[in-house]
């Protein structure tokens, strides 16, 4: 075999695209592997061309640089695009050398093309990919991150064009994503369609949430509905995939079409799932960051309705950030105590309880509430802060005023008091008669007895023993006398209330003893319940006591009409899962089912003399100590009222309250 049939053979079994050109870089031979690249049948339309003049710009400044350096004994290299006849987009990556003859002269050049069209779109992708997801980190509208999603794909195959198409808030309707090179009349034409089982690719995808292929929309019958119009458009085969939300939810579809029947291959089917899998970050981060901007906007509402102050703090009190829609009524603007810790700030009194409650709140689920009190004499208002836990090792203490609440509260429990008072003043005024009878008992006893006195003294010689027996008897009368005075005169005092450990048996006796003579007078027998060892409550003595007394009273009245024989009051006290239950019950008629509750409303009453403001300064009271009250009917008739007291908590200090 010859020299030269050997190197043709060579030159025809490679798979690159060989070229021999002159000195001054015109064409003279092409292999067939390069006809076939180009789709040439014959060589003929490029012997004798200048390799460079096929290109422009850019390009055929580094043909003709490649050209030179072959042609001065070197290496050159270039990479160019090149369109075959069918239309297809190609690229080269072309090196020139040169051919040097028995003189050792260059007598010609090489040019080997090799085909990268595959590489370079694998690098254009990856390129327009990062691209793509930059736009979506920056916030870019999605419309034009779909357009810009849509050009990358359509540059991977020739003679393809892609939709996004999305689906609306109803699930039910198309809307347009990106389509930038169909026709805006195909795409006008089929924004708001609806999906469904025959909806063309697109809307049938989405309706069933899988990929849809139509490899010839003019026989398919999937795109009946739709045929005449994408065919007037020159659209013959559509695949399209749904595309998911995390959830797997159907968010849109993204689609490709051509202009002749045809199957998808199996890198087009990864490359149309890449592109689903793009615009579903595009849509969700679209919809993350709408939803982010409204979240923004209502917080931003909410923070200016918000009349308390709001302080983000360190785990160590230090003010990290703040929100006040009045910044005047800060004690200093937010520069002055930004950074700054918060003993720097307030007040030690002030600052310490809060520093402690941030302490107590800090990497926990806890919450805590601190008031104080700030400003002079003149102008002292009270504040209630309440600290939780927030991002991190920070805590959110939102500021509220109380002042006038504060005030409130104050002048509804003086009006409370007042109205307790008056209360128990009526009550007396009603057992007058039996308290006068109490009265006069002892002090008729104390006065026969210093008349008979008297008369032992007149006595010669006086019987010392009966004498000292007489005087006895005169202190006794007296101290019975003075302990009813003392009891009316606690019970019509008025006064601050004073909270301390009380036996709630106590209470109950001291109101018996009380309210002796009434119940004498009114005919009721009295049978107390009071185990020893009750645990005590935190309370008022004498608003208790006002309490039972009610009660007692209350059930009284509702035995006016029981047989004598029958009339018994009894009260009763227990203890059960911290908390002590005072419990007075009555053999009387009972309440009316729907009455229960409205026997504690203010001026409800069922006694014609009545006011109907006794149970409910009795709620008032009990509600006051923490407590609770209720009515219920007994099974075997009369009712029975139960007074709820939580427990006085033993703290290391002794007894206080919770």
């Amino acid at each position: 075999m010859r020299t030269d049939d050997l190197s043709r053979q060579i030159v025809e079994s490679t798979g690159d695209c060989v070229k021999i050109l002159t000195l001054d870089g015109r064409i003279q031979y092409i292999n067939n592997v390069g006809l076939r690249m180009l789709e040439l049948p014959t060589a003929e339309p490029l012997i004798d061309q200048p390799l460079a003049g096929f290109f422009e710009g850019d390009v055929r400044k580094a043909a003709e640089a490649a050209v030179e350096e072959a042609r001065g004994g070197g290496l050159g290299r270039f990479q160019y695009e090149m369109r075959a006849a069918s239309g297809a987009v190609k690229w080269f990556d072309a090196v020139a050398t040169p051919m040097i003859d028995e003189h050792g002269a260059v007598s010609q050049l090489l040019v080997i093309s090799r085909e990268i069209t595959t590489r370079r779109r694998e690098e254009m992708f990856r390129a327009a990919q990062h691209q793509v997801l930059e736009m979506i980190a920056t916030g870019a509208a999605l419309p034009a991150v779909l357009d810009r999603l849509v050009l990358m794909v359509e540059q991977q195959t020739d003679g393809m064009w892609c939709t996004v198409l999305l689906l609306d808030e109803d699930g039910t309707t198309v809307r347009h994503g990106a389509a930038p090179s169909l026709p805006a009349d195909y795409m006008r034409a089929i924004d708001g369609l609806p999906i469904g089982p025959t909806a063309g690719s697109c809307g049938t995808a989405m309706h069933f949430g899988t990929r849809i292929v139509v490899t010839d929309i003019e026989t398919d019958p999937l795109w009946a509905p739709y045929r005449e119009v994408a065919l007037r458009f020159g659209l013959r085969a559509c695949w399209s995939t749904p595309i998911f939300s995390p959830q797997r939810k159907v968010l849109g579809s993204f689609a490709m079409y051509y202009g002749q029947p045809r199957s998808p291959q199996d890198d087009e089917i990864q490359l149309i799932e890449n592109g689903a899998n793009i615009a579903r970050i595009a849509i969700e981060h679209q919809r993350a960051s709408h939803a982010l901007k409204e979240s923004e906007a209502r917080t931003r509402a909410i923070l200016r309705a918000i009349p308390d102050w709001m302080f983000v703090m360190s785990a160590d009190g230090v003010y990290l950030d703040c929100h006040a829609r009045d910044e005047s009524k800060l004690i200093a603007p937010p520069a002055v105590f930004l950074g700054k810790n918060i003993r720097e700030v307030l007040p030690l009194s002030v600052a310490e309880p809060l520093a402690q409650a941030i302490k107590r709140v800090s990497g926990t689920d806890a919450e805590a509430k601190v008031e104080y009190t700030l400003g002079s004499d003149a102008e002292e208002r009270a504040y209630e802060a309440c600290i939780v836990p927030c991002a991190g090792d920070r805590v959110l203490a939102i500021v509220r005023d109380i002042t006038d609440r504060r005030r409130a509260e104050l002048e509804a429990d003086a009006n409370r008091r007042e109205l307790a008072h008056l209360s128990r003043v009526a009550m007396l005024g009603e057992m007058s008669g039996t308290l006068a009878h109490e009265l006069s008992q002892p002090l008729a006893a104390v006065l026969s007895n210093a008349q008979a006195a008297r008369l032992m003294l007149d006595h010669p010689a006086p019987d010392l023993e009966q004498l000292r027996l007489t005087l006895d008897d005169i202190i006794r009368n007296d101290r019975r006398a003075g302990a009813v005075i003392d009891r009316l005169r606690a019970l019509l005092r008025k006064g601050d209330i004073a909270l301390q450990p009380i036996d709630p048996n106590d209470v109950v006796k001291e109101v018996i003893d009380l309210a002796y003579g009434e119940l004498t007078s009114r005919r009721v027998a009295v049978r107390s319940d009071l185990p020893s060892g009750l645990p005590l409550v935190l309370g008022d003595r004498i608003q208790l006591q006002q309490v039972v007394l009610n009660l007692l009273l209350n059930g009284c009245d509702a035995m006016s009409g029981t047989p004598a024989s029958d009339r018994q009051l009894t009260l009763s006290t227990s203890s059960n899962e911290g908390v002590v239950e005072i419990a007075v019950s009555d053999r009387g008629s009972g309440i009316a089912h729907d009455q229960l509750e409205r026997v504690f409303e203010p001026f409800v009453t069922f006694r014609e003399q009545g006011l109907g403001l006794g149970l409910a300064i009795s709620r008032s009271i009990v509600t006051a100590h923490g407590g609770s009250i209720r009515a219920e009917n007994n099974a075997d008739g009369g009712a029975t009222f139960r007074c709820s007291l939580p427990v006085a908590q033993r703290q290391e200090n002794g007894v206080g309250p919770l």
